[in-house]
Formats: structure tokens, sequence, C-alpha cells
């Protein structure tokens, strides 16, 4: 099926699937210290990235501090607590999950027939088909997850997908605002087929503030 796809999503699949592999064996096997010390030095990319994408500097400095600083340091504070650390894998996996699933149903379905974009100003590629596919395969990845774990079913686990999914969105539609406004198809060139590093984490700097507000009650519920 990759055969159909364009030069740009092989590339964005193959840096996607690397990406993946390198947070996994950072997540088992290196010490927090080291993937705190990462989160940081992406921080200082994405700050940079956001400098070049936004030509205010009065709106810069009011941004910066909730995009992407805060973010990256809830992901440094949830991974380095023994409790929260599961959260930090969760919140990943479930937004890469989503984003993930959402190109790839979004390119799919757009050779089979008309999609309905959800904002063509902003993000010409998103898509409803995309994104209500991407959270179905993320919701049954969950659910096959819950399932190995032998924990009951719950109607809740639909709406904590359906939640995170729309606040990634959010978050994707969001820097994409930031990008056309200034004129830009990508915050940078440091990931093939992605862009850079605000186009890849864009969708998890918003999902962070959801994880830490509600993390007492989401620890309860991956646990």
């Amino acid at each position: 099926m990759i055969k159909h796809f364009s030069l740009n999503s092989k590339q964005r699949i193959l840096t996607g699937t690397a990406l993946i592999a390198v947070l996994i064996t950072s997540i088992l096997y290196l010490p927090p210290m080291c993937l705190s010390i990462a989160v940081l030095l992406c921080m200082h990319l994405m700050i940079q990235e956001l400098q070049a994408m936004v030509q205010s500097r009065l709106q810069f400095f009011l941004l910066v501090p909730f995009y992407p600083i805060i973010p990256c340091l809830i992901l440094i504070a949830l991974h380095e607590n023994i409790n929260s650390k599961p959260l930090f894998t969760y919140l990943f996996a479930i937004v890469f999950t989503f984003d993930s699933a959402s190109y790839l149903v979004g390119k799919i379905w757009n050779k089979l027939g008309t999609v309905h974009k959800i904002a063509p100003k902003i993000s010409p590629g998103k898509s409803w088909q995309g994104a209500f596919g991407g959270y179905v395969i993320t919701t049954i990845l969950l659910q096959t997850i819950f399932l190995y774990q032998q924990k009951p079913f719950t109607w809740i686990l639909p709406l904590v997908t359906l939640t995170i999914s729309m606040i990634a969105l959010a978050g994707d539609l969001f820097e994409s605002y930031l990008k056309r406004s200034a004129g830009l198809k990508d915050s940078g060139n440091i990931l093939p087929g992605h862009g850079g590093l605000l186009d890849r984490f864009d969708a998890i700097l918003a999902t962070s503030y959801f994880f830490f507000i509600f993390q007492k009650q989401l620890i309860l519920f991956f646990s």
C-alpha cells in the first residue's frame, strides 16, 4: 500500500517509525535524566522554530512560556515521577497513534472518494474522515491493551480517547495556524516528511496540559 503514497508521505512514515523506535528505546533503557535532557534540547529547538513563525516579539514572549516551555516541563515531570511515568508513555502512544492513523486513513479515503476538510485554509490535509478513523483505531488500540492487561471494558475509555484526540487535533490546528499566518509550510526541516519539531510534537504539547491537570484520575484509569 505504501507504494501508492507520495515521496513526502513515505518519508513521513519512515521518520515517524524511527521516532517511535527511538522513543520506546529511550523509555525502556535510558535513565530518566537522559530523556529529560533530550526533552530540554527539543524544547530549545522548538523555541527557535516558534521564533521564526511568530513575527511579533510581544506575541512570541507571551506565547513561548505556554508553548513549548511549560508542556516540555510537564513531560519531564510526568516521566521522572514514578507514579505518573506510565502517563508519559500513554500520552505519546495515544497521540502518535491518533495522528498517524488519521493521516493514513485520510490518505486512503482520499484515494477512494471525497473527503471533507476540517479547516482547509489552515490545514488542507486534515479531514473529518481521517480524524474519525484515527479516533476509532486509537480506541481499538487502547481497548486491546486493556484486554491484554485483563481490565474490564468501560465506556469511559472511548470518552477519554475522544477527549485526548480532540485536544491533539486542536493542538495540530493551532500550530498550522501559526505557520499559515507566517506564510510557512513547515516549522523547520529537521524531520524529513514532517518538517520541524513543532510539526511533529504540536499535538503532544497541547495534550500534556490535559494529562497534567487530570493526572490523578488518569493514573487510576490507566493503572
